[in-house]
């Protein structure tokens, strides 16, 4: 009998264990379609596929998502000064890490516990541009936008291209780009045909997609260096689930019709 009420005991205390976890996940406090849906810091419901997401990473240890919503810009200092625990966070390859990232045996960002995503390049289609043009050729010399404080911006700017300031959202960058203010609109995506219905739905024919990405990255779930370093095994085993689940997990949330 005494050995059961142990038992029993040991598994509450679990339970209350695992309500108790709570991990505050920060994200874009702007709409990201098709990704994050509305604007500013209340969590909408439903909230877009990118949420449901790191909601299921979280629930895969345990523990529950306290969402925070940020401008993209204070993600990177939130992590750094560990106010949020987790974020999505878009590196390119060989950029210097900032907050902890799964790793190989050799020290380097594991790749395959990230998902792997491109900027993809919106065009007017009165330019009569190829769809099949090298977006990082014609670009050289021509102004892109990018969603305002994405790091896609800074990479971009970083590697030479001119880009406009933007706008915070996608169709308002989209909106410029029709009425001729830049001449191409870069967003980085999971999946690079996520946005073409939308795109279509609002704008027709006026608007396409260049089939070759102008970047790549990986979107890594980071950690903040001191959650990392108090919940080692923890963060571990949230990035195993990453790696192996986020991406068919996002196209399957994409996929699903948005709730009612």
């Amino acid at each position: 009998m005494k050995k059961m009420t142990f038992v029993l005991t040991v598994l509450l205390c679990d339970q209350l264990a695992a309500r108790a976890c709570t991990m505050r996940v920060g994200y874009p406090d702007r709409e990201r379609l098709p990704y994050y849906l509305g604007s500013g810091t209340v969590v909408p419901e439903p909230a877009g596929p990118g949420v449901e997401l790191l909601r299921a990473a979280v629930r895969s240890v345990g523990c529950t998502a306290h969402l925070v919503r940020l401008p993209t810009a204070r993600l990177r200092y939130a992590l750094i000064d560990g106010s949020v625990d987790l974020a999505p966070v878009d590196l390119r390859d060989g950029e210097r890490r900032y907050s902890a990232l799964p790793l190989t045996a050799g020290g380097a960002p594991d790749t395959r516990r990230g998902i792997r995503v491109t900027a993809v390049v919106y065009v007017r289609s009165a330019d009569r541009i190829a769809p099949g043009t090298s977006p990082r050729r014609y670009f050289k010399q021509r102004r892109l936008a990018t969603n305002q404080g994405s790091p896609l911006g800074e990479q971009l700017r970083d590697e030479g291209y001119l880009v406009d300031s933007g706008a915070g959202d996608a169709v308002s960058n989209l909106d410029k780009l029709v009425i001729g203010r830049v001449d191409g609109f870069a967003m980085s995506l999971a999946n690079a045909d996520a946005l073409d219905r939308a795109v279509q739905q609002r704008y027709g024919d006026r608007v396409i997609r260049l089939t070759s990405p102008i970047r790549a990255s990986t979107l890594w779930l980071s950690s903040s260096n001191a959650y990392y370093q108090a919940h080692r095994q923890q963060i571990e085993q949230l990035w195993n689930w990453w790696g192996d689940n986020a991406a068919r997990t996002l196209g399957e949330l994409l996929r699903a019709p948005p709730a009612r």
